[in-house]
C-alpha cells in the first residue's frame, strides 16, 4: 500500500468520523470518538489492510488502488494516466522519464516531514528544559493525594512560574505541573485538577499524542490529517472531563465548568506533547460537560455498534473477489497465440486475454489509447511492465512524444511503462478512459514539443514484459525481446493490425 493510498483512505475515514462526531458528540460516551480516532491512526501508519466484504470500497466497487483514467465524455483536455506508473527507457532514442518529478516530490515530502518533526521535537525539548526548574510542592493535601494514588507508576506534583495552567508530562515517571500561583487552599479545585490529570496518566494519553504527532509528520500534506490531529487532542480532553464528572457526580458540573473557565482565562502557551488541563475549545468542553449523562445499556450498545460499523466500512480494504475495478492490463502483442511459462506451480492451464487496445478520441479530437483486458488466472497481479507501440492508418510505425508533459522529451517508437495496481483473478476491465496521446494543436495548456503537429496514431500494439504476482512470483516474458525486434519501428500489414485483438496468453503449468 503506497503512502498516497494510505493518506487517501485515511482521509475518507477521517471525514466519516468528523460527520459522526458532529452528529453525536453530546449523545455518545466520549471514549467512543477516541476509539474511532485510534482506528484512524492505525489506518494512517500501518501499511497493510484487512480485506472485508463490508468495506466501503467493496460496496462501491471501487478500491483505492483503482487507476483513474480520463473519460472521453467529460474531459476535453487529455492528459497522462493518473495511476501510479513509471516510464522506462528502451532503444537508442530515449525520452525524459517521469522518475525525476517523482524524485522531486519525494524530496519535498521528506523535507516537510523532517521540518515538522523538528518543530515538534524542539518545542517539546524546550518545554522539558524549562520544566526542569520546577520545584516540589510542600502541601499536606498534595502529599496525601500522591500517597493514596493507586497507580503503580509514581506520580510527582511540582510547581513552576513558567506556566499559567496545569499540565502533565512524562510516561514512565509522570509529572503533574502546577502554576506557582495556584491556590493550594482551594481543595475542591485541586481535587478536580488532579482527577483530570490522573485520567491522562492512567490512559497513557501522552503516547496517544506521540502517535498522532507521528502520523501528522508522515501525512503533513493531507489537510484532513491536520483536522484529525486537532479533533483527536480535543476529544482526549473531552473524555477526561467526562471521566471526572462521572467520578464526582452531576452536582460537580457547575463547579468544574467554572474552574475550566477560570483556567482558560489564565492560559498562555501550549506544548504539543504535554497534556494541558485547558487545552481545547472551552465552549465545546463546557457544553459537553453540561450534557454528560449516565451511560445506559442502549447508549453503550449504540456506541459499540457505531464503532463496529464505521471501522468495518472505512478501516478495511476491498476484497479481491468483489473489487472488479482493480483489474489491470495484461497486454499481448503477437498475432499468434503465445505460450509462456510462469515460474510457479499451477494446478491447471490459465489464460489472460487482451480484449482490445483502440485509438479513440476525446470530444475535441485529441487521441488516447483505451484497452480492455481479462485476467483468467487464479492469481492477483500487483505490478506489470509493458511496451506500447503506435501505427498510422497505413501501418507505418510512429515516433510519438509519449512523455509529452516534459517539453524536452524526444519522440520515439516505444513507450515502456511499469504500473503498480492490482489485477484480480477472473475479472474484465470496464471502460474508464485511457492513455492520452500528445496533439500539439489541441492541447494548448501543455508545453509544445517537436513541431506541435497532431499525431496520426490509428493502431496500438501492446506487449507485456514482466508480471509480479501477489505471492512474490515474478514472470518475465521470454518472447518479449523477439517481439520488440519484430514490431518496434517496423511497417505492419493492415490486416494484421486489425485482427490483432482479442488476444490470448496461454499460461501452462510447469
Amino acid at each position: 500500500m503506497t503512502l498516497l493510498e494510505m493518506s487517501f483512505s485515511g482521509a475518507v475515514f477521517i471525514i466519516a468520523v468528523v460527520v459522526i462526531r458532529a452528529i453525536a458528540i453530546n449523545s455518545l460516551p466520549k471514549k467512543t470518538f477516541l476509539v474511532l480516532w485510534e482506528m484512524v491512526l492505525l489506518r494512517l501508519i500501518i501499511l497493510f489492510t484487512i480485506p472485508s466484504s463490508f468495506s466501503i470500497y467493496t460496496l462501491i466497487n471501487h478500491g483505492i488502488s483503482t487507476p483513474v483514467f480520463f473519460e472521453a465524455e467529460t474531459d476535453n483536455v487529455p492528459s497522462a494516466v493518473s495511476r501510479e506508473y513509471f516510464v522506462l527507457i528502451q532503444g537508442t532514442e530515449q525520452p525524459v522519464t517521469n522518475i525525476l518529478p517523482a524524485s522531486v516530490l519525494f524530496v519535498v515530502w521528506c523535507t516537510g516531514m523532517i521540518l515538522l518533526a523538528a518543530l515538534f521535537t524542539v518545542s517539546y525539548l524546550r518545554c522539558r528544559m524549562e520544566f526542569r526548574a520546577a520545584l516540589p510542592v510542600n502541601n499536606s493535601y498534595v502529599e496525601q493525594w500522591v500517597k493514596e494514588c493507586p497507580l503503580k507508576r509514581r506520580i510527582s506534583i511540582k510547581q513552576s512560574d513558567r506556566i499559567s495552567t496545569p499540565l502533565m508530562y512524562g510516561i514512565l515517571h509522570p509529572v503533574i505541573l502546577m502554576p506557582k500561583q495556584t491556590d493550594w487552599k482551594n481543595i475542591n479545585q485541586l481535587r478536580y485538577i488532579f482527577a483530570h490529570e490522573y485520567v491522562h496518566i492512567y490512559r497513557f494519553d501522552t503516547i496517544a499524542k506521540l502517535i498522532a504527532t507521528y502520523a501528522l509528520c508522515i501525512h503533513w500534506f493531507n489537510p484532513f490529517v491536520w483536522v484529525m490531529y486537532i479533533l483527536f487532542n480535543r476529544d482526549i480532553e473531552l473524555a477526561c472531563d467526562e471521566s471526572v464528572i462521572r467520578q464526582f457526580g452531576d452536582e460537580s458540573k457547575s463547579a468544574y465548568s467554572l474552574m475550566l473557565i477560570s483556567m482558560e482565562a489564565k492560559k498562555s502557551g501550549l506544548s504539543p506533547l504535554c497534556n494541558y488541563f485547558s487545552k481545547n475549545a472551552i465552549e465545546e468542553r463546557i457544553t459537553a460537560i453540561m450534557n454528560t449523562k449516565r451511560t445506559t445499556a442502549i447508549i453503550l450498545l449504540s456506541a459499540c455498534l457505531i464503532v463496529l460499523v464505521t471501522v468495518s466500512l472505512f478501516a478495511t480494504s476491498a476484497t479481491a473477489s468483489t473489487d472488479s475495478k482493480t483489474n489491470d492490463t495484461l497486454a499481448v502483442s503477437n498475432p499468434k497465440t503465445n505460450t509462456n511459462d510462469i515460474a510457479a506451480d499451477k494446478k491447471s492451464d490459465m489464460t489472460i486475454i487482451h480484449e482490445s487496445a483502440d485509438i479513440l478520441h476525446y470530444e475535441d479530437g485529441a487521441p488516447y489509447i483505451h484497452d480492455i483486458l481479462t485476467n483468467n488466472t487464479d492469481s492477483t497481479i500487483v505490478e506489470t511492465q509493458y511496451c506500447m507501440l503506435a501505427y498510422s492508418e497505413n501501418g507505418s510505425p510512429l515516433k510519438l512524444y509519449w512523455n509529452f508533459l516534459d517539453s524536452s522529451t524526444k519522440s520515439i517508437f516505444e513507450n515502456i511503462v511499469r504500473t503498480r495496481e492490482n489485477i484480480l483473478p477472473n475479472q474484465t476491465e470496464e471502460y474508464r478512459g485511457g492513455w492520452s496521446l500528445y496533439d500539439g494543436e489541441i492541447m494548448e495548456d501543455f508545453p509544445k514539443v517537436g513541431n506541435g503537429e497532431a499525431n496520426q496514431a490509428a493502431y496500438s500494439l501492446f506487449c507485456l514484459e514482466q508480471v509480479v504476482f501477489e505471492d512474490g512470483t515474478v514472470w518475465n516474458n521470454p518472447n518479449y525481446e523477439n517481439w520488440f525486434k519484430t514490431y518496434a519501428g517496423k511497417e505492419i500489414d493492415i490486416d494484421e493490425l486489425q485482427s490483432y485483438y482479442p488476444y490470448e496468453y496461454k499460461i501452462e503449468s510447469d
